[in-house]
């Protein structure tokens, strides 16, 4: 888990997004900014559920056992005792892969959470600093499979949002697919057109936030 960004992101793939980035910017004033993050929570719920999901499950197998086969020798509560105990370690491995974690936080919570780490990273990263408000962050969320397109005022104010949504579904689909460097340069330089498209043309002024995508283990 810890090696995630790495097995997505190798050193030449990081330089391509920079690259494509700083050319992307020298078709609009707009400041563009790629963030991937880890994780966006450590879901302290997911070990716990699972836990107790486990737990219950195998204390409902041992009961059915239990009727169905006899006790063999030991007291009927035991046997639901020593299925209730298993239970809980088997949920708490399956808790430890991915796929079963975002079952247990569920959608509803995993948006939630990815909303609130996106803003919290538009903020960390100052994207509403630059001088006409034309920043675009580009967030990624590994663990909870998720990508959002936040732009600052001076734009957002311009581009529909089904435009970013459209961005954004572009991006995930090329993640799934397995080729998520391709996938975030193709964002960058669609973040890029649109902004042209809707008049933020290149201004004479320095770069306002730098190029380097942004890795983060979280």
């Amino acid at each position: 888990m810890a090696q995630r960004i790495d097995t997505f992101f190798s050193k030449a793939d990081r330089e391509a997004i920079q690259a494509a980035t700083t050319a992307a910017e020298r078709k609009t004033a707009g400041e563009l900014v790629v963030y991937v993050a880890e994780r966006c929570d450590p879901h302290p719920e997911v070990a716990w559920k699972g836990a107790l999901i486990g737990g219950a499950l195998g204390a409902l197998c041992a009961s059915v056992a239990v009727w169905r086969f006899g006790g063999w020798g030991a007291p009927d509560h035991l046997w639901i005792l020593i299925g209730f105990q298993l239970g809980l370690v088997a949920g708490w491995i399956a808790s430890r892969f991915d796929a079963v974690a975002r079952r247990l936080i569920g959608e509803e919570a995993l948006g939630s959470r990815v909303d609130g780490r996106a803003a919290e990273a538009f903020l960390e990263e100052q994207v509403f600093a630059t001088r006409e408000r034309t920043g675009v962050l580009i967030f990624v969320a590994l663990f909870e499979h998720r990508v959002l397109v936040l732009a600052d005022d001076g734009i957002d104010e311009r581009v529909a949002d089904d435009a970013w949504d459209g961005i954004s579904g572009e991006l995930a689909l090329g993640i799934r697919r397995g080729t998520p460097t391709l996938a975030l340069v193709r964002a960058v330089e669609r973040c890029a057109d649109l902004l042209e498209t809707h008049g933020v043309h290149p201004a004479d002024s320095e770069n306002e936030i730098s190029d380097t995508p942004r890795f983060r283990r979280e």
